[in-house]
């Protein structure tokens, strides 16, 4: 198993480990949010006649240089309908826009620019040759591509497609994820809140946001911590998902327990740890080919590496196209941040980061390039000076035109004794305190007999 490993090279391994979905041929309505598995063609012209663009009348065009010109009315078509008379010189058919354009007529001249008397009409304006016309296959010719394989269909993909007629057509088999939180400190909304425990928010953040891209999830668990349980549900699950994302449990504690779960149920571990932050403690693994993506509990970084990797996994699984990011260097936020807006050229990008990391932020790599890529959040923490942090934002948004955004998140009343007290009890400090102080006191066996 790697471990600490660049984001590319992450990307990499879970692109050789996630299946391509099988090929299934779909109603054109059931094909929305779903891939296409090869290009649609245009079976007719579109516009399949020379259609009137205009209300208003068919008529030889050389009519109108002679403007007060009077032309009498021998017919009128509707869309939908057609006129088997013929324009000639001094006629003309009243017509509506999308009618087929009588035999004869070379302009559509509109309703406004002219005078209407009983069974005639009086021009008021010269007409160029076909204008107001719209030509046979002007829009989309015969054989023309429509929409190209590895495209996500929209409504608008949708729409085209069924413009030419196009009732069945073959897309990818989307992915289905299952979810499962762990952790004896969360609990579920709606549960009483008792002194240590926090409600589980990244179950309903990642489930919210795997329904938001489309996507199918088929089973929700919490498991508490044991490593034991947590195997046998990871089992359980991937016998009927095609993916299955975990969040908690992927950090070196006492109750960082998937790594132990792995191991109990024979799963093969691809990477543990990436050089990103937030997000670093990640483990991805595969049991009975069934990826497992397993998120820090923490959930700003539970979130970030979701985007990144199981985000990816799931677009690649339902056949998107494959996610590269060559980088040789170590990862930055800039870095990331391009490689997003490149993905999602459309999409606003907020980063959401503690209201510390804030006032450091002109140490980081490119601090201008970050602020014109996205958004910030800056969330307050315990020690953290509300005062100080809203003042260096606003000498930020000042000094590069930042959009930021300061964020009161309120704290847990938690002291040193009860964190001592925690894990002397063998109990997770998850969420107590911040993820790096949590790795030092793990890895220094700091509190461990009631020092």
């Amino acid at each position: 198993m790697k471990s600490f490993i660049s984001l590319e090279e992450a990307i990499e391994i879970l692109n050789e480990n996630v299946k391509i979905l099988e090929v299934e041929e779909v109603q054109l309505i059931d094909a929305l949010d779903k891939v296409l598995a090869e290009d649609v063609y245009s079976v007719i012209n579109n516009p399949p006649f020379n259609k009137s663009a205009m209300d208003g009348y068919a008529v030889m065009y050389e009519d109108t240089n002679e403007r007060g010109k009077v032309l009498q009315i021998i017919d009128e078509v509707f869309a939908g309908e057609s006129s088997n008379k013929e324009v000639t010189v001094g006629v003309a058919i009243k017509i509506m826009t999308g009618a087929p354009i009588p035999k004869g007529a070379n302009a559509v001249i509109k309703k406004e620019d002219v005078e209407v008397k009983e069974n005639s009409i009086i021009l008021k304006k010269q007409l160029k040759k076909n204008e107001n016309i719209c030509f046979k296959g002007e829009d989309i010719k015969e054989g023309q591509i429509l929409v190209g394989k590895g495209k996500k269909l929209n409504y608008a993909d949708i729409g085209i497609i069924a413009s030419s007629g196009i009732s069945m057509i073959k897309v990818y088999k989307k992915p289905k994820v299952a979810f499962i939180s762990t952790g004896d400190e969360v609990v579920d909304i709606g549960q009483n809140l008792s002194y240590g425990k926090i409600f589980n928010s990244n179950k309903y953040t990642i489930l919210a946001r795997i329904k938001e891209l489309g996507y199918e999830v088929i089973n929700i668990k919490h498991v508490n911590d044991q490593y034991a349980d947590i195997g046998n549900t990871i089992k359980e699950i991937c016998n009927m998902a095609d993916l299955v994302i975990t969040t908690g449990g992927a950090s070196v504690g006492d109750k960082d327990l998937i790594n132990e779960a792995i191991d109990e149920i024979d799963g093969e571990k691809l990477f543990w740890k990436i050089k990103i932050k937030p997000g670093s403690s990640v483990l991805c693994s595969k049991y009975n080919n069934t990826v497992i993506i397993s998120l820090s509990g923490n959930p700003t970084a539970a979130l970030t590496t979701f985007e990144l990797l199981a985000r990816t996994s799931l677009e690649r699984m339902s056949g998107g196209s494959k996610i590269e990011i060559k980088r040789e260097k170590s990862t930055y936020t800039i870095d990331t941040l391009k490689v997003l807006k490149q993905i999602y050229k459309n999409a606003e990008i907020y980063f959401i980061t503690g209201a510390d990391a804030i006032c450091d932020i002109e140490t980081w790599k490119d601090v201008e390039g970050n602020f014109k890529l996205a958004n910030f959040i800056a969330a307050t923490r315990p020690g953290i000076s509300l005062l100080r942090a809203n003042e260096k934002i606003k000498e930020l948004k000042d000094k590069y035109n930042a959009n930021i955004e300061s964020v009161y998140v309120p704290s847990l009343d938690i002291s040193s004794t009860y964190i001592r007290e925690q894990l002397n009890k063998h109990k997770t400090i998850r969420y107590l305190v911040p993820e790096l102080v949590q790795e030092y006191i793990y890895n220094k066996k700091l509190y461990s007999s009631g020092e």
